[in-house]
């Protein structure tokens, strides 16, 4: 038992004198940090945090209590569920304050800065868990509750935006307060008026406020900081088309397609606003995109009703046969190549769908 005792202390001793070099504790302090040690190894992490606040109430300043009481904090965030929040706030405050004095020493070990990384890591992970408990709240209809956590959470880390973004969803969402949630939206942006989450989220809140004019501002500040984020340009040009400044909607969808010229979901909307504004020949030009990319009924119908239209009758026939060719059941395929034929003065072609029409509808 003696010889058990003796390692513990031994190890006790060698944890302060590996932590505490740079700081110099009273006499009485010591002693508490050191059986603080010993607490902490045996993993009884009562005493453990006891003694550490012993230390505290003295040394405030001392790293190596503060660290402790962190991991201790963290800990009891993990096993006491409903006192998390309060728990893994502690955590985040004490490594804050053991970082800060990390940060005061120069020429630092290879093992203080394994500490720097293990702590900031340990301090982020609490205010994710802190920022998780906002959204489990939010879940189970607790207002109230979430809109305090996300606050703290913001308190914690101001340069975190996602706090108050939720708040705003909550306040927009939940509460039916718009004023609050774009009061909350313009404080952000006047905190740091060049953050580019903060443009989005703000030209987001207007366009579905219907305030499109607002809403092109932002997008518009959005695309000066991300001029490649194709979502962005997506949502400009809805913008711009909803204000019916059509010139501006397709400049901007065409802006997304230069970057990603194969994406379907680009080229459709594309092709939807040059569909609305009546521009028969773009919407051809994308028709054929999307055909190229998939099979797809309405495009193929679309198309040929429009080369109808333009009187671009061989264009038509040729489109209305591969039409046939991957749906040979399609009466409306078979009226196109018969009418294409028709306007082209292709005799056999006419009669022979004309037959294959009359088949189709024995």
């Amino acid at each position: 038992m003696r010889k058990l005792i003796i390692v513990l202390l031994a190890l006790a001793i060698g944890l302060g004198a590996c932590s505490g070099a740079r700081q110099k504790l009273s006499p009485q302090a010591n002693v508490n940090a050191k059986t603080a040690g010993v607490y902490y190894a045996q993993q009884n992490v009562e005493k453990a945090e006891e003694f550490y606040r012993k230390v505290l109430a003295e040394h405030p300043d001392h790293a190596l209590s503060l660290r402790r009481v962190a991991d201790i904090s963290l800990h009891k965030g993990e096993n006491f569920p409903d006192k998390a929040v309060q728990y893994n706030e502690e955590a985040y405050e004490y490594y804050n304050k053991a970082l800060a004095i990390y940060a005061g020493y120069e020429e630092l070990s290879n093992e203080e800065k394994l500490d720097i990384r293990d702590m900031t890591r340990r301090r982020d992970g609490a205010w994710t868990r802190i920022y998780r408990a906002g959204d489990a709240a939010v879940t189970a209809g607790n207002t109230q509750e979430a809109m305090e956590i996300f606050e703290l959470a913001h308190e914690l880390n101001p340069e975190r935006y996602e706090p108050m973004i939720r708040l705003k969803d909550i306040y927009q969402k939940e509460l039916k307060d718009d004023a609050k949630a774009e009061e909350i939206l313009l404080s952000l942006i006047e905190q740091d008026p060049d953050n580019l989450d903060y443009f989005l989220e703000t030209g987001a809140f207007y366009f579905n406020m219907k305030n499109y004019s607002e809403a092109v501002k932002f997008f518009e500040k959005a695309r000066v900081k991300a001029p490649a984020n194709t979502d962005n340009l997506m949502n400009l040009s809805y913008a711009y088309y909803e204000m019916e400044n059509y010139t501006k909607a397709l400049e901007s969808i065409q802006a997304a397609l230069d970057l990603k010229p194969g994406d379907e979901d680009i080229i459709q909307n594309a092709k939807d606003i040059a569909f609305r504004t009546d521009n028969k020949e773009l919407t051809v030009r994308y028709l054929k995109q999307l055909i190229n990319l998939r099979s797809n009924q309405n495009d193929y119908a679309q198309l040929c009703m429009i080369l109808n239209d333009l009187e671009q009758y061989e264009d038509m026939v040729s489109y209305a046969q591969a039409w046939y060719q991957w749906d040979n059941t399609s009466e409306d395929a078979v009226q196109f190549i018969i009418l294409g034929a028709a306007k082209t003065e292709n005799t056999s072609l006419q009669q022979t769908f004309t037959r294959i029409l009359q088949s189709m509808r024995e």
